[in-house]
């Protein structure tokens, strides 16, 4: 019986901590502003431009 209730715990608790862990990440998540944005747009734009064996370089 006591067995019964410590699976209980560990699967409702193991749930609990998935949705708290995905709660947090959804808030602590933050638009990027928008000269990040154009920063990363440049970056990702200039890694496409490059041969594809160059493009780990």
């Amino acid at each position: 019986m006591v067995a019964e209730y410590l699976w209980l715990f560990a699967i409702a608790g193991g749930a609990f901590l998935l949705g708290c862990a995905i709660a947090y990440g959804m808030l602590t998540n933050r638009k990027l502003s928008r000269s990040e944005q154009d920063t990363q747009d440049r970056k990702v734009r200039k890694l496409y431009e490059k041969p594809p064996h160059e493009a780990s370089r």
